[in-house]
């Protein structure tokens, strides 16, 4: 028979949003004994589906190394979400313990104020120079590991956006076709200082589930999905519901739930405050 912390561990690994509802109705102390003790492949992708402010309460517990580590996995969106949590002088330790790709997307994203597009964009979307030809952008295509996938822009030497080329275009084109050729308007970039409350209908997303984001003088700086975008509202809404000491277990609906969430806690009541020899 699987021990309790096995079958925790396969409910996290296999349903990693509905065990985060599980562990932002613990007490902060007992969800990140879990997290701390969870190797990472499985803690960041429930602390990536966690509310901002309970996930942030949960690492307050944890050292800055361990902090690290979740944050390298849960993406620049949600990371950026949980640092805006994080007094000053920690965020900044944080910021110096990532990979500088991260930090660099880190540092971008947290320069836009809270509820804007740019907030949650995210910073890896494709570029490619308008003068690259048709096979050195397939080579690009190939080797953009983190980038999303998605039709690459197209900007000019100042990083001012052009446009998008498609990638079947690509397929099709000479090799030494410039991307010139075959670059295709953008109808809907999104300033990155707008507000996303005002976005809910924006007309662009009829025609693509992912819209650029450039700051000023047209310069893309990301992009962002209409999932993001629905994500950060329904945070924005939710999170009232997280502040107060009756968001407790007793919340949860439903006799299935409660066996999950007794299970977990269950296993966090035995679990050592600091993550044990060997694990990741």
């Amino acid at each position: 028979m699987a021990s309790s912390e096995e079958l925790s561990y396969a409910f996290l690994e296999a349903h990693p949003a509905d065990a985060a509802r599980v562990l932002e109705r613990l007490v902060p102390a007992s969800a990140a004994a879990l997290l701390q003790s969870a190797p990472s492949r499985l803690a960041s992708p429930v602390l990536r589906q966690m509310l901002p402010l309970a996930g942030a309460r949960c690492l307050e517990s944890l050292d800055d190394g361990e902090t690290a580590g979740l944050l390298r996995g849960v993406g620049a969106q949600a990371g950026v979400a949980l640092l805006r949590h994080f007094g000053a002088e920690r965020r900044a330790r944080l910021l110096t313990l990532l990979p500088t790709a991260l930090t660099i997307a880190y540092e971008l994203l947290l320069g836009y104020p809270e509820g804007t597009v740019g907030a949650w964009m995210d910073p890896r979307a494709l570029a490619l120079p308008a003068d690259m030809s048709s096979s050195e952008s397939l080579e690009r295509v190939r080797h953009a590991e983190d980038a999303p996938v998605t039709d690459p822009y197209v900007i000019d030497h100042s990083q001012r956006l052009l446009g998008y080329v498609e990638l079947a275009d690509l397929l099709r084109a000479h090799a030494t076709t410039p991307l010139t050729k075959l670059v295709r308007p953008c109808s809907h970039p999104l300033p990155a200082q707008s507000l996303l409350a005002g976005l809910r209908e924006h007309p662009g997303w009829r025609e693509a589930s992912t819209l650029p984001v450039v700051d000023r003088g047209d310069r893309l700086v990301g992009a962002i999905t209409h999932a993001a975008m629905q994500r950060a509202l329904s945070i924005e809404q939710s999170a009232p519901a997280q502040r107060g000491p009756e968001d407790t277990l007793a919340g949860i609906a439903g006799a299935y739930w409660f066996g999950v969430s007794g299970l977990i806690q269950g296993l966090v009541s035995l679990l050592p405050v600091e993550r044990r020899e060997g694990e990741s």
